[in-house]
């Protein structure tokens, strides 16, 4: 076979802008308490990658992870859902807050959860944080000299 490692196994970093929470299908992710999150749930089956476009597509700062199953991606809000009147999405609100700290597989589902480590990070800041500022470049004194035998 010349498959690529690198393919072949999920790895904690599947994709840009989240981490696997939990083991594989160790179900829905939770907040600190356990507490469930407000979601947006798509009814397709969906790669976690597929379902983080769906979830960016919502365009929402409170988006605070992504779950995934066979046959469904849903997308966690700290704070309501979007509203699903006219969507391609259903949407449920729940009371967990915060950011992703665990899973809660109560549903038995074994949803696998995706914590969101961009979250938080989406809205403008007013000041730059650390603009790197380079001492002004010196120009070099003298060029390498190499000694003549």
């Amino acid at each position: 076979s010349t498959e690529s490692p690198t393919t072949s196994a999920p790895t904690v970093h599947p994709f840009t802008g989240y981490e696997q929470v939990g083991g594989t299908g160790a179900g829905e992710c939770a907040d600190k308490d356990g507490g469930l999150f407000s979601y947006a749930q798509y009814n397709e089956n969906a790669s976690p990658e597929d379902c983080s476009v769906k979830c960016s597509g919502l365009a929402t700062s409170a988006q605070v992870g992504l779950g995934v199953t066979a046959s469904a991606c849903r997308c966690y809000f700290d704070g309501s859902a979007p509203d699903d009147e006219g969507q391609t999405f259903t949407s449920v609100d729940e009371s967990g807050t915060g950011p992703v700290a665990g899973v809660n597989n109560e549903s038995g589902e074994n949803w696998q959860c995706y914590r969101r480590i961009a979250a938080g990070t989406v809205e403008p800041t007013t000041k730059p944080t650390e603009v790197p500022t380079a001492p002004v470049t010196q120009s070099p004194t003298q060029a390498p000299t190499t000694s003549s035998p």
